[in-house]
Formats: structure tokens, sequence, C-alpha cells
């Protein structure tokens, strides 16, 4: 079954603001928006690129709010094997089962209750897939119906080696995996998922395998206080739909930005890992909490704290970076 990509995605447009389930929200920009129209329309895997901190990983779940489709998300390790994104084989339950049965004189149960669809055997085939596992019989007895689509989150794939991203390309080409049990070959039903697959670049990905992806590189708008201005507004301002004591002025928001510009171009001159905007929502959402309402308690808290957020790799010989505080404090926002 073909979706039709544009009825789809039409209500997203540049700067509209996607609610997360995890009490987060996402601020669309025209190149996510175009990016994802494209890996939809061609089934290409999406590969997102950026400096950590940049919503790599939330754009894969604001993608499946929009499309409300189902995520799938996998965080890779070093220890990821290609096989965990299709299926695992639950060797221990398995084990203990036969002991189980060995002292009561009894035996062990058939291979379908311990191999574990992975996210591409579920969104492959959703329906095939829950009729395995510990709790398939439960599963068939709920009878869960079949999401409009798939999300397939692989976040930061460059921790892995490179037969996971080649296995990858030979499933997504041939549009098909064995089933470990009956050997049959697990196709889509309902229309390929969208994979989005994140890389913070620690290790350089197979060239075959970036001919193949739509990339998306993330990078900040500029000026970089405004780009910032606007995520925080989007999170923490009046367009975030919060009760207006529940939000943040823009004087906290324009203050945190500039304070997060001046300390990431001193690391960057530095040579050390700058902040970002992740760094910059975390002390946005501690203002929030610390003093709720109370604009001037937050200046006051932001003028003490920035420097533990956006300050992490402290330099010798550069007191720009230093946590140490000024000498003369500016206020107790605590009231003491």
């Amino acid at each position: 079954m073909k979706h039709d990509i544009q009825q789809l995605l039409q209500d997203l447009e540049h700067d509209a603001i996607t609610a997360l389930d995890n009490g987060a929200f996402h601020q669309w920009s025209q190149n996510e928006i175009d990016a994802l129209h494209l890996a939809l329309a061609c089934e290409r895997p999406l590969l997102v690129r950026g400096e950590p901190g940049t919503g790599k990983t939330q754009l894969a779940r604001a993608a499946a709010v929009a499309l409300d489709w189902h995520l799938h998300p996998v965080t890779v390790s070093p220890r990821c094997e290609a096989s965990d994104l299709f299926h695992g084989f639950d060797a221990v339950r398995r084990l203990a089962d036969a002991q189980a049965a060995g002292s009561a004189g009894g035996g062990i149960r058939d291979d379908a209750h311990y191999w574990l669809p992975g996210p591409f055997w579920r969104a492959f085939d959703w329906a095939g897939a829950q009729a395995y596992g510990p709790s398939a019989a439960s599963q068939r007895a709920e009878a869960q119906p079949a999401p409009g689509g798939h999300v397939i989150l692989i976040d930061e794939i460059d921790k892995a080696d490179s037969d996971l991203p080649n296995s990858l390309l030979e499933v997504l080409g041939s549009r098909e995996f064995p089933n470990p049990v009956t050997r049959a070959a697990i196709r889509p039903t309902h229309g390929l998922p969208l994979v989005l697959i994140t890389t913070n670049e620690e290790r350089e990905l197979p060239a075959a395998f970036l001919r193949r992806c739509v990339v998306l590189t993330l990078e900040p708008e500029e000026p970089y206080p405004r780009f910032l201005v606007k995520r925080g507004q989007a999170h923490f301002g009046a367009r975030a739909e919060r009760p207006a004591n529940d939000c943040l002025g823009d004087e906290v928001l324009q203050t945190a930005a500039a304070q997060l510009a001046e300390d990431r171009r001193h690391a960057v001159a530095a040579g050390v890992p700058p902040p970002g905007l992740a760094e910059y929502i975390d002390l946005l959402a501690a203002l929030r909490r610390l003093a709720p309402g109370d604009e001037k308690a937050q200046m006051q808290w932001l003028d003490r704290l920035a420097r533990y957020v956006f300050r992490k790799n402290i330099v010798e010989d550069s007191p720009q970076l230093s946590q140490q505080p000024p000498a003369t404090a500016k206020g107790d926002p605590a009231g003491s």
C-alpha cells in the first residue's frame, strides 16, 4: 500500500511547533520538512548529521507524531549487531525453561516463543510479528491493530561497525529478510517504513551507504542567538501554549542565548566541544522550575547557573571557560 506523502505531511510548515509525547516540543525548519518529503517519496533512509544536541533524535520523534505513525527507537552501541535490527533470540530464557523442564520431566516450548521480533520485523509485518516472543499468546488475544505506518529510528549509527549499515542497505534494497524460524521471506505488508538514522560522525560511514541515503545536515540558523531564542520560545514561550506563569520571558531567553553564544565562541577557540541547543534548553528548563513566573529571580538564577551548563570543558589558561563565580555576587534568588 502506497502512502499519499503530500496528504500525510500537509500540515507541516516552516516554524510550526509539534508537541511530543515526552513533554518536549519540536520547531520545524524548512530543510527538515523538505528532506522528510524526499525520504518518504523516494523510499530511502534519511541520514541526519549534526553536532550533538542539535535535535537529530527529536526529529524522528516529531516525524512519527506528524505522520501519526508508530516509532521504533533503536540506540546503537558498539555491541550492537546488524541482526538486532531484525530479530533476537532469548537464549537465557530458553536455558532457564530447559532446566526447569528437565527437573520436572517435561519439555521446552517451540522456538517461536524465544525469537524476539526486532523493529524491522514489526514494521514490515506487524501482525506476523505478534506470533513470536513470550507474550505472543496474549498479544494475539488482544489483536493489536496495525499502525498507519512505522518510523524506525537508528540512533548514533556511527558507534557500530560497517556490518550494520551494509546489512541495512541489503534489506532495504531487497525489501525482505528471512523469518528465523520458518525461513520464509518477511516483506512489508503496508509499505516501507520511514528509516531515520542519526550520526555524530565519530566514525566514517561506508561510501555506498551514504549514496543510498537522503542526507540532512542540521545546522543552526544565523545569527546563532536568534536561532536559540526561537527554539526557546517554542519550548517555553507563549507559542508552546503553556500557562502564563509557566512561560519564560524574552529577556531571559535572549540573555541565556547571548551567554551561550559567547561561551560557545570561547570553546571553539580553545578546541573543545562547544555548548549548543541541548544545553540551552536544559538551562531554561531549570530556570522555569526554580523560579516559576518570577522573571527577576530567573535572571538571578541564570547568572549563577549558566557556567555549569555551558562550560563543561575547563581549559588551562582560558579564564573565559572557568566555572569560578564572579568575585561579587549579584543577589540570592533563593532569598537567603
